[in-house]
Order: C-alpha cells, then sequence, then structure tokens
C-alpha cells in the first residue's frame, strides 16, 4: 500500500507506504527535498503467526478471514488520514494488531504526527478492563473535535483521546487537558536581552476544580512575571521548591508556578513572562500540569505517555517546549 498526503506544515505532499517482510510490517512515511526522498520516519510492527484476519464481534476475536475482502494489511488494520486541532495538515491514525499472554490476539490503536507516534496503544490501553474481554480497541475520528473515541459503540467503556500539542492523552473527568493553543516569543533571542513570551493553553479535557501548572527554565537565565495576577508565583535559583521525592529542594534553575481554580473545558488561559537568556539561541522551558481530585494528583504528562520526555529539576516528566512562535 502506498498513498500521498499532506503531513506536515510544508504544502508539498508527503508519501507513506506499508511493506511487509515475512512476518514484520513496515510503515515508512517519506519526503521529497530538491528531487530526493528522505525517510522522516519508520515504524515496524509484526507477530509471529502473520495472515489474512478479521474481527468476529459476536465471538471477541480475531479469526482467519476467507471473506476476500482487500486490506490494509496483516498486521496494520486501518490507517486513517485526519487533522488535528491547530494543524492544517494530517496525522496518521493506524489500527494495529498485536500478541501478548495472557490476552492473545488484540488489536490497539496507533497515532503518527510529522513522523513521530503520539500515542501508543500498546502502552497505554493493553491493560485496559474492556480490552481483555473485547480483544479490540476499536476508534472513530470526530471531524468536529478532531480527536478520536475508542470503543465508540460502548457506553460504559468509550473514552476520547485528546491531543495537547505533544501527544493523545485521555479525556478523564474532573482533570484539565491544558493544551498549547499559542506561543508568542521574539523572532530571535540574544544572550542578555530580555524577550516577552506569551503562552495561551485551552482546557481539551473537562471542568476542574483546581489544575497546577509548572514552567521551568532549564537553561537558567533571568525570568520575571506579574506575579500580582491571582495564582502566579516565580522562584529563584536557590528557592525552596518541592519535589517529585516528596521533600522539599532547592530549585537550581527559575520556576513557575500557577494555581488555575475552576478551569472550564474549551477555555483559555494565559501566561506573560520575561525571560533574559544567558546564551544565544532558541531557549526551551519544561512545562507539566497537574489537577486535584480530593486526595488525588493526576499529572500530565505521566510514565504511561507515548512520546519522549524529560524530568525538571523537581523530578517530575514534563514536556520539552522550544521559545518559538506558532499559532492554532
Amino acid at each position: 500500500m502506498k498513498k500521498v498526503g499532506n503531513l506536515d506544515e510544508d504544502q508539498e505532499l508527503e508519501s507513506f507506504s506499508l511493506v511487509r517482510n515475512g512476518t514484520e510490517e513496515v510503515l515508512g512515511i517519506f519526503k521529497k527535498k530538491e528531487g530526493e526522498w528522505f525517510l522522516l520516519g519508520k515504524f515496524s510492527f509484526s507477530l509471529l503467526n502473520i495472515g489474512s484476519l478479521h474481527y468476529d464481534p459476536s465471538k471477541f476475536s480475531w479469526l482467519p478471514s476467507d471473506s476476500g475482502k482487500k486490506e490494509v494489511g496483516f498486521v496494520v488494520k486501518r490507517i486513517l488520514m485526519e487533522e488535528l486541532p491547530g494543524d492544517g495538515f494530517n496525522s496518521l491514525f493506524l489500527e494495529v494488531l498485536s500478541e501478548e499472554p495472557p490476552l492473545g490476539l488484540f488489536s490497539v490503536p496507533y497515532a503518527i504526527r510529522k513522523g513521530q507516534k503520539i500515542l501508543d496503544g500498546l502502552l497505554s490501553l493493553k491493560d485496559h478492563e474492556f480490552l481483555i474481554k473485547s480483544k479490540r480497541v476499536d476508534f472513530d475520528y470526530n471531524k468536529t473535535e478532531k480527536n478520536i473515541t475508542i470503543f465508540p459503540s460502548n457506553r460504559s467503556y468509550a473514552q476520547n483521546f485528546i491531543f495537547n500539542g505533544w501527544e493523545m492523552v485521555p479525556d478523564i473527568p474532573r482533570i484539565a487537558v491544558p493544551s498549547l493553543f499559542s506561543l508568542e516569543a521574539p523572532k530571535e533571542w540574544k544572550k542578555g536581552i530580555p524577550g516577552e513570551v506569551t503562552l495561551w493553553f485551552k482546557n481539551r479535557g473537562s471542568y476542574a476544580g483546581v489544575t497546577y501548572l509548572s514552567l521551568s527554565f532549564p537553561e537558567g537565565g533571568k525570568v520575571t512575571i506579574d506575579t500580582t495576577k491571582e495564582g502566579q508565583r516565580i522562584y529563584s535559583p536557590g528557592s525552596s521548591v518541592f519535589s517529585a521525592a516528596g521533600k522539599y529542594i532547592s530549585s537550581v534553575v527559575p520556576l513557575i508556578e500557577i494555581t488555575k481554580e475552576g478551569w472550564g473545558r474549551n477555555h483559555k488561559y494565559g501566561i506573560r513572562f520575561s525571560l533574559t537568556p544567558d546564551k544565544d539561541g532558541t531557549p526551551s522551558i519544561l512545562f507539566r500540569s497537574s489537577t486535584r481530585i480530593g486526595k488525588e494528583v493526576v499529572n500530565l504528562p505521566n510514565q504511561f505517555g507515548s512520546i519522549q520526555k524529560q524530568t525538571d529539576q523537581q523530578g517530575f516528566v514534563s514536556y520539552k517546549l522550544d521559545l518559538v512562535s506558532k499559532k492554532e
């Protein structure tokens, strides 16, 4: 199978193909530059016993196929090409077969954006209660919300997965999903010259009573913020901050922490700060969020995420964000 589509910001079309090599299927994504094709991403999927299979919902099983129906692949069962929020290009959504004891044969979703995996269903869903019975994580794409719904025909287990600017995460009641909406930053960053940054986040998740936002500056520099704005605090190097180990430590780099109360679905929240970098070049921050439900705190990102993340000075996993202007 080979198709073309617009898979990044560039208007030139990219190509993706699915090829089979023994018991392995490989999805390759290619881009043409100056007349030559370059590999943007390669994803391999395999089964011990490969062959034509179909899903029988009455038996909750994947069975040998005798219908003669043309399939995308033996391992990759479906490929959808659709947009995510804020993107003017398409991402790829796959349904992929896997096999692990004691589950046996089952399928899970994957999502790939700009050649990078943003949802790994095997990592995040293989222990799902209903998958143990159904052996299939079916999904639908919602063209209005630009997200996917797993188990769409089952009211008890149907759940949305939302793109937050980095990866696709589950929509959980009373948990905010701060999603990067826009970023305004200087076109050029110079050592010792302050630059103004404005970040807007949109809550694509559920209404949340209290949400904590954290912005850490791993490359240092001098940071200022309007601390008269309710809920905003800044910690300079040497300040006492709470760590993932459950104790207070001395901060090494600047840290902004924000307490956002009563954050409704699809409502936006803006953060403005000034950064004077210690070196030339585009700086980056580490961003994470936490939502409190009673005594429990739910963090984004977490160890079940689908992308590579970094650890901030407090020991929490975080998303990296380069301070380059972008808008949804």
